[in-house]
């Protein structure tokens, strides 16, 4: 098991977990997932980022053994909690610095790498992550495309979800500037009486585009082998896709 850091932040994780529908997530993703996993040399999954646990859970139910980590004590404290398998061991690590091992796939949901606001943040992921696949194994991550003109403008939305102690509404800021956006996440929670609890999660998110990250991957051995604009198989269009999908292999 890897070391744990110190501080939680586990209450936001439910909050996360409420807002996400995981179950209607998994839905739309494990078509394009099962393939790549079926593409893959073996079933040693590495995921990065991993969250709630989410994609770890959903892995290890289709027979893969995972390693899942996040830089968030509480994140992982909340996976292990509520995602718990035998086949997944949870950590507390950074993506930058992955565990020692060999797997033959790794994954990187829900926009994280877009958390690496650096080139040399980013080139240091697809080092490491080069180095702890074995032969011919498989990088395989989402982002947002912010190539598209939606993504170019502020955005604003308001979520809300009930719980067991009140209403949850979530207040997401999305502000572009240059080549990042600058995200801000209130979440209240409604007890009743006029009284209210809330927490702030921040984080600066970089644009990056599929040229950038084939070039990074290219230093590192990690050759393109797809791309896509959703998880519905349909190809990558910079000008209108949400998403941008990716595999990559080594060697």
């Amino acid at each position: 098991m890897c070391p744990e850091k110190e501080a939680s932040f586990e209450r936001v994780a439910h909050f996360y977990e409420v807002l996400a529908n995981a179950e209607k997530r998994l839905q739309r993703e494990s078509g394009l997932l099962r393939g790549v996993l079926q593409q893959a040399p073996g079933h040693r999954v590495l995921d990065l980022a991993c969250g709630t646990g989410v994609h770890a859970l959903w892995f290890a139910r289709e027979g893969a053994e995972v390693t899942a980590t996040d830089l968030s004590d509480g994140m992982i404290a909340y996976a292990r909690k509520q995602r718990p398998h035998a086949r997944i061991d949870y950590c507390v690590s950074d993506m930058r610095t992955p565990p020692e091992g060999v797997w033959d796939l790794a994954v990187s949901m829900g926009n994280s790498l877009s958390l690496l606001v650096t080139e040399d943040d980013l080139s240091q992921v697809f080092e490491r992550v080069s180095a702890r696949l074995g032969p011919g194994g498989l990088f395989f991550f989402q982002v947002l495309n912010y190539s598209r003109p939606e993504a170019q403008r502020p955005r604003h939305r308001i979520e809300e979800a009930t719980l067991p102690e009140g209403r949850l509404t979530a207040i997401k800021n999305l502000v572009p500037v240059g080549e990042f956006t600058l995200l801000a996440l209130n979440f209240f929670v409604e007890e009743g009486g006029g009284r209210f609890q809330s927490n702030v999660d921040t984080a600066v998110l970089r644009h990056w585009t599929k040229e950038e990250l084939i070039a990074v991957a290219g230093e590192s051995a990690l050759a393109p082998v797809d791309f896509w604009g959703g998880f519905d198989g349909e190809g990558f269009d910079p000008s209108s896709s949400a998403d941008l999908i990716a595999l990559f292999k080594k060697g």
